[in-house]
Formats: structure tokens, C-alpha cells, sequence
């Protein structure tokens, strides 16, 4: 990892069946199963996504297994209030490597394989190309973040936040 700016945020979890989770489902938000697009039972991956041989892993079936839980792609990874993001990171191949998410202060969460979970500063602060690097994040994914609650005491904000949420309802927008 190129400048190590992280702390962990979990004990590892390599004792846990099937090395508990990796990155893709904590990035998913989910901590109950490994998440690789594969035929391992052990693994999941969503059904209506195929499987893919390893080290031809496509960045096309990852946004769709992101798009599948509500994530749209966008074109930052810049934060945005009342959004979580997704960072997708691919080796020099174009191989998905890694994901993180967002979260509401700013820094980043992702899982080191089966071991720690980190907090980091920004998506390129686990990024790189060395040997023990995850690749660099090249696609950004989002999604409304259900728990956002719009913290400002100007009213004319609170009142333009709440007619937006009624459009976006009416209209379906994301």
C-alpha cells in the first residue's frame, strides 16, 4: 500500500468459516459470506450474475452485482451528501482487485482480504501496482444513503432538501 494512511477497524477474521468476508461484501455492506464471482460454494456471487474464471474476473459483472444492491455509477469518487460511494479498483490488466465504500465523515472502509477491516482517507490511500497492492480504483459506484438526515439550521436548505426528496420520490430519481 503506497502511503500506509490507515487504521484498522476490525480484528482479523481469518478464523471465521470460509475466512468470513472480503472486500467486494463489506463494500456491499454485508459481512456474512465471501463475495467473488466464482462456483466455490463457499463463495457468493448474485444469481442472476454468472461466474467467471479466475484471473479473468470482468469489471462489468462487479458493477452489476453493485448495481443489484441498489449502487449506480457515477463519476467520483468526491463526497456527496446523502450518498454512500463505491470505489472499484482493477490491476494493470483491467481484473477487479479490491472495493472500498464511503463513509458519512468522508474516509473510506475496506477489508484486507480475510484479515483486518481499515479505515482510510481516500481511495488511492490503499491503491497502487506492487505485488501486495490492490490495483488502482477506476469506477465509482453510488447510492442514497437511507440513515442521511440533513443537518443544517438554515430552513430555506432543510425546505429545498425536502421538496428534492418529494421529486425524487415522485419521480423516481436516485
Amino acid at each position: 500500500m503506497p502511503d500506509g494512511s490507515f487504521v484498522c477497524a476490525s480484528d482479523r477474521t481469518d478464523h471465521l468459516p470460509n475466512n468470513g468476508y472480503n472486500c467486494i461484501a463489506y463494500a456491499a455492506g454485508k459481512t456474512d459470506k465471501w463475495w467473488w464471482p466464482t462456483d466455490d460454494p463457499a463463495a457468493y456471487w448474485p444469481p442472476s450474475l454468472p461466474f467467471e474464471a479466475p484471473g479473468y474476473e470482468t469489471l462489468g459483472n462487479f458493477i452489476k452485482a453493485f448495481e443489484l444492491e441498489g449502487y449506480k455509477l457515477c463519476k467520483t469518487d468526491r463526497r456527496e451528501n446523502g450518498y454512500e460511494k463505491v470505489a472499484l479498483y482493477v490491476d494493470g490488466t483491467g481484473t477487479p482487485t479490491h472495493a472500498a465504500r464511503s463513509l458519512p465523515d468522508g474516509k473510506w472502509v475496506s477489508k484486507l482480504g480475510k484479515y483486518e477491516d481499515i479505515i482510510h482517507e481516500k481511495p488511492s490511500s490503499v491503491g497502487g501496482n506492487g505485488p501486495y497492492d490492490y490495483g488502482t480504483a477506476t469506477t465509482f459506484l453510488r447510492r442514497r444513503n437511507k440513515d442521511f438526515k440533513w443537518q443544517t439550521k438554515n430552513p430555506l436548505k432543510k425546505l429545498l432538501w425536502f421538496i428534492l426528496e418529494i421529486l425524487r420520490k415522485l419521480f423516481g430519481w436516485s
